[in-house]
């Protein structure tokens, strides 16, 4: 199933790239009858926003780094599921590394 872009919107919408992308992202300089008939072609498409090309334009990924010494460890997996549900109440998400208990002091040193 082919992802759905703001090309295929645009088209489908009868506007601009550029206008699907300003009223997506809740410019001002769009009327709000424009406005609506994307948001509705966006909808009825399934249009999700790309993070990846989000990130590229704002350079910012939405995306937290969480590092625990053992993730089968009950307290850091509460601890993981906690930060995840805050992080997707604000539309982030998460990387989890589990460094299986290996501190810095105790890996061999990089030669």
């Amino acid at each position: 199933m082919k992802r759905v872009t703001i090309r295929d919107v645009a088209r489908e919408a009868g506007v601009s790239v550029n206008t699907v992308s300003r009223a997506l992202s809740n410019k001002p300089d769009v009327s709000s009858e424009t406005r609506a008939r994307i948001l509705e072609v966006a909808e009825r498409l399934g249009y999700r926003p790309n993070r990846l090309a989000r990130g590229l334009r704002s350079n910012k990924t939405g995306t937290i780094g969480v590092i625990v010494t053992d993730i089968a460890n009950p307290y850091f997996g509460a601890l993981v599921k906690g930060v995840e549900k805050a992080a997707r109440q604000r539309d982030y998400s998460i990387i989890l590394q589990d460094t299986d208990e290996i501190t810095s002091t105790r890996r061999k040193p990089f030669r």
